[in-house]
């Protein structure tokens, strides 16, 4: 058994303790309060938190996922864990809907092939069944009605890992499409809608578990009239995803939603490669018209924004990005928390709250050494 410590033990559900780690076949074997042998010791002051899960991101450097599917989860994975991240859920954009399915066939391909960084963990379809008025970055000639025909043309791609939904429940053919999505076992998210707070409400009792980036391509707060936005923050059970790079959503919202969600609040990054007249600016991915397409955040900066934001402490910052989304998949038998048992997925924090170390399934991914 391979012991890593000692550092603060980071559970995942906002609670610490002082200890080690054990490893063993790649899942956590013990967790250990007392002296022991170590085999890899850590800097002191470090803190031993769960694996980071990202549920939205759209791919790395200048790979997409919509367009080079295979490259960009290589480069997720080579990439992630610098920043901590050890599974990842692959976002496949608004384009011609048979470009979205070749992209998730290819994408569903990597899940489960053995690699040494992090894994993909299945496909996020966001889009094509979305407003117009609040489709933001996408293509409105590729936004299309959730028809039965393209629901199963869909579900046909999945054949691996989880699948993801983002849709928005006001449009037409969307209360069928989510029925049967639903049935069939995706996690449905809304997003990218112009809905109420009623057909919000209505929305979550359809199982639209997630609200995909809140606060963003969504009518905002608005003294006089609702919004699908006050259903999702008002609903102790429903989810919301947030994009806490201080551009997005100003950092007293971002305090605002962990307020209102706590440990269903979902941060993520948005991850938008740089390329085909985007550019990076302030931390963000504009267009050549200065809109927003995405963002330039990383995992462990989502953390520490929150922080910043809220003056909560890495523990409980970090469910936020491991209990949270594990959760919120229905992976939390997986991933996502640090219990005997689970996947040996940690990330090593230094006293600066910077990443030192990545293991994956208990084996380095990365060192800052």
């Amino acid at each position: 058994m391979l012991i890593i410590g000692p550092a603060t033990i980071a559970v995942g559900d906002g609670t610490t303790f002082q200890g080690c780690v054990g490893v063993e076949n790649g899942r956590i074997a013990s967790l250990e309060d007392g002296p022991q042998h170590i085999d890899v010791e850590l800097p002191f002051g470090s803190t031993i938190t769960p694996g980071l899960v990202d549920l939205h991101i759209n791919g790395w450097s200048t790979s997409w996922f919509n367009r080079e599917p295979a490259e960009a989860v290589r480069a997720v994975s080579s990439g992630g864990p610098k920043h901590g991240v050890t599974s990842f859920l692959p976002s496949i954009m608004t384009a011609p809907w048979e470009q979205m399915l070749r992209a998730a066939r290819e994408t569903y391909k990597t899940v489960g092939v053995p690699m040494s960084g992090a894994r993909p963990l299945g496909v996020h379809f966001e889009g094509p069944f979305i407003s117009t008025e609040y489709r933001r970055f996408h293509k409105k000639e590729w936004i299309l009605a959730p028809t039965p025909a393209m629901i199963e043309g869909l579900l046909d791609t999945w054949t691996a890992g989880r699948c993801r939904v983002t849709m928005a429940p006001e449009i037409e053919d969307a209360p069928r499409a989510a029925a049967e999505l639903r049935r069939r076992g995706v996690t449905l998210a809304a997003g990218h809608t112009a809905a109420t707070r009623a057909m919000g409400d209505a929305a979550i009792g359809e199982g639209y578990r997630i609200l995909t980036h809140a606060f963003n391509a969504m009518p905002p707060i608005n003294q006089r009239a609702s919004t699908i936005l006050s259903a999702y923050l008002l609903d102790a059970a429903a989810f919301c995803e947030v994009i806490a790079d201080g551009v997005h959503v100003a950092p007293e919202h971002l305090a605002l939603l962990y307020r209102l969600k706590n440990v269903n609040l979902i941060l993520t990054t948005d991850h938008m490669p740089v390329r085909e007249g985007l550019a990076e600016d302030g931390g963000v991915v504009r267009d050549r018209d200065g809109t927003i397409a995405g963002s330039h955040l990383t995992l462990d900066r989502a953390v520490r924004n929150l922080m910043s934001a809220t003056g909560i402490p890495l523990a409980e910052a970090v469910s936020c990005a491991t209990w949270a989304p594990a959760r919120a998949m229905s992976l939390d038998d997986e991933v996502g928390s640090l219990r005997e048992g689970m996947r040996a997925d940690l990330a090593v924090w230094d006293r600066r709250h910077q990443i030192s170390h990545t293991f994956i399934d208990g084996k380095l991914a990365y060192s800052n050494d």
